[in-house]
């Protein structure tokens, strides 16, 4: 199921300005250092994933790789579910994340 959390926690990161680590393996329900491979296998993927370290400190989308809604129409959005759906390693409930997040 290691897809579906690295789905989720991009769905996450694209929701949110910021998250933790801790916040993210609660979600998950996985340990910290999960989420830490997690990460580094997104990167290796090609989404930049930012950390801040300090006080107000997390994860996020790098600054500018967040796409802008309003540049894909609804057709669009809809095929892209569709395209995920036919995927079989992808669960009902990454799509479902997924569609909300869009």
């Amino acid at each position: 199921m290691k897809l579906d959390r690295l789905l989720g926690i991009l769905t996450v990161l694209l929701q949110n300005d910021r998250t933790t680590a801790p916040e993210l393996a609660a979600k998950f329900e996985v340990s910290r250092r999960t989420i830490g491979r997690d990460i580094d296998a997104l990167c290796i993927a090609g989404i930049p994933v930012a950390t801040h370290q300090g006080s107000g400190g997390g994860l996020s989308i790098a600054e500018g790789f967040k796409l802008d809604k309003s540049v894909l129409t609804t057709d669009e959005l809809s095929d892209i579910i569709a395209a995920l759906k036919g995927i079989g390693s992808v669960s009902a409930k990454a799509i479902d994340a997924l569609s909300r997040a869009l």
